[in-house]
């Protein structure tokens, strides 16, 4: 399924509303899968579980997502991002119906894994919607705005959860969640059209195959198509009529029919999985799943923490606790960008104005500095039991690496790959979620192993050791390019 008219071109209100349905999908995913934290406390006297399960909770739904990326990415390849968003929605719907209504700890697990697949759609899909309905000069700002939803769905989400569950318990957090989840289905069907736009160019070649070189060809010509102003007539070529009608269209892109649907779909399955092989795209992945398993540990393992003498925690001042993280994220965000931009800019002056990828990759000094600091700060401190806003800050240092890491790595996997980015940010965005769950789905256990201190010191030693690996990536990175980026 394609659209007649370039997204580009659409109103402005149906972008933004389109830009809405999709963050708002992006914030209930990370809320459902990350809120119930801090309701590990009742959760655990009413399934009669122990803190180890009720963390596997989140750790097999980041597993989960992360997965689903390699499963609804060439449907929509296939059919077109409208209706794969709306079945992925309608699953994690359901999924939420399910955990609703579970009965036992199995039953909720399952029903957790559910609705993370359904959800995990959107972790790809999201920034590709986002760059078919925006210009690369307002693209930044979409981003900017889908990333902000996306940390705050897990970073806010606990807060509601906290006091949802200590007023009505935790089931309610759940209710609360597919009351808005189920709204913002309806809604994704009358103000999300179908993004995938195939210029009528395409369509009139003759049926031969292209050689190798067309793709890097093609893609060069929608970006200047991209950056091309468009003529004051053709803006003028949106019909509502039109609109409506495409919600009710499913129809096979032209290159699924070229090469026949089910060959298609394996053909497009495989293609992100050689990129693990790419270095760049192997540390890009290592370093954000890194940085997400910390965080994760760190809110999994808050509940036990500041639930137990001195602290005594409620639900509800436990989730006004993990507000210190998303602090953390508002304060680096504005930043993260500009600082790799600006530091881009630099270099490339001083390499006689010719820019290099690996610019961008001194940027990593920062979340060096900061992230795995706050590893040591949070471990050190809650350990010793001292005052609590000494461990907010520890987790908002850590939490500020996931703002940090992407906008230097992604960028950097982008400009390397041009013409396969989308495969290795989607192969990115399921590595990460895979790096995130082995790191912590035995967190509790490595906890009362090791001691919240010497544990937490361990992750921030991990964490330098891998954000460490930039620095041989910067000298050895245009080597590296050369002999990989022929096979992709």
């Amino acid at each position: 399924m394609t659209t007649k008219l370039d997204p580009k071109l659409y109103p402005r209100r149906v972008r933004y509303a389109a830009l809405l349905t999709v963050n708002v999908f992006v914030f209930m995913g990370n809320m459902y899968s990350s809120g119930i934290a801090t309701g590990f406390g009742s959760m655990a006297m009413d399934l009669h579980v122990s803190y180890q399960k009720l963390a596997d909770l989140i750790s097999w739904s980041v597993l989960s997502m992360g997965l689903a990326n390699l499963f609804w990415m060439p449907l929509a390849l296939a059919f077109g991002k409208r209706p794969i968003v709306l079945i992925s929605m309608a699953m994690f719907v359901a999924g939420i119906i399910w955990t609703v209504v579970a009965k036992d700890y199995n039953s909720l697990m399952g029903a957790r894994v559910f609705a993370s697949f359904g959800y995990g759609s959107i972790e790809s899909l999201g920034p590709s919607i986002l760059a078919d309905m925006f210009y690369e000069r307002n693209y930044s700002s979409a981003m900017a705005m889908y990333a902000l939803f996306l940390s705050a769905g897990s970073q806010v989400g606990p807060v509601i959860a906290g006091y949802l569950v200590a007023a009505r318990g935790w089931r309610w957090f759940f209710i609360v969640c597919l009351i808005v989840a189920a709204v913002n289905l309806v809604t994704t069907f009358f103000f999300l059209p179908e993004t995938t736009y195939e210029p009528e160019f395409e369509e009139e070649q003759d049926g031969g195959e292209f050689p190798e070189k067309s793709d890097a060809t093609h893609s060069h010509i929608e970006s200047l198509a991209a950056s091309t102003p468009t003529p004051p007539d053709q803006a003028q070529q949106f019909s509502y009529t039109d609109y409506w009608q495409g919600l009710f269209q499913v129809g096979i892109s032209s290159e699924a029919k070229k090469k026949g649907v089910v060959r298609f779909l394996g053909y497009a399955a495989w293609l992100p999985i050689p990129m693990l092989l790419l270095p760049g795209v192997l540390l890009a992945s290592m370093m954000y799943g890194v940085v997400l398993g910390a965080v994760v540990s760190i809110s999994t393992l808050s509940s036990s923490i500041f639930s137990a003498p001195p602290y005594l925690f409620s639900s509800g001042a436990l989730g006004l606790w993990t507000l210190g993280s998303f602090i953390g994220i508002l304060v680096v965000a504005p930043l993260a960008g500009p600082l790799t931009d600006a530091l881009s800019q630099f270099l490339r002056r001083r390499n006689r104005n010719v820019h290099k990828p690996e610019h961008r990759l001194p940027a990593l000094v920062v979340p060096f500095c900061i992230a795995p600091v706050g590893l040591v700060v949070f471990g050190y401190t809650a350990a010793h039991q001292m005052h609590y806003a000494l461990p907010a800050l520890g987790s908002a240092m850590a939490a500020a690496g996931l703002t940090l890491v992407p906008s230097v790595m992604l960028s950097y996997v982008v400009d390397s790959y041009p013409h396969a980015s989308g495969e290795a940010l989607v192969l990115v965005n399921v590595s990460k979620n895979v790096v995130a769950f082995g790191l912590s789905k035995g967190s509790v256990d490595w906890m009362t192993q090791q001691g919240l201190a010497r544990m937490f010191y361990e992750f921030a030693g991990i964490e330098w050791a891998v954000l460490a690996l930039g620095a041989p990536l910067y000298f050895a990175g245009p080597w590296l390019r050369k002999r990989t980026g022929r096979f992709f």
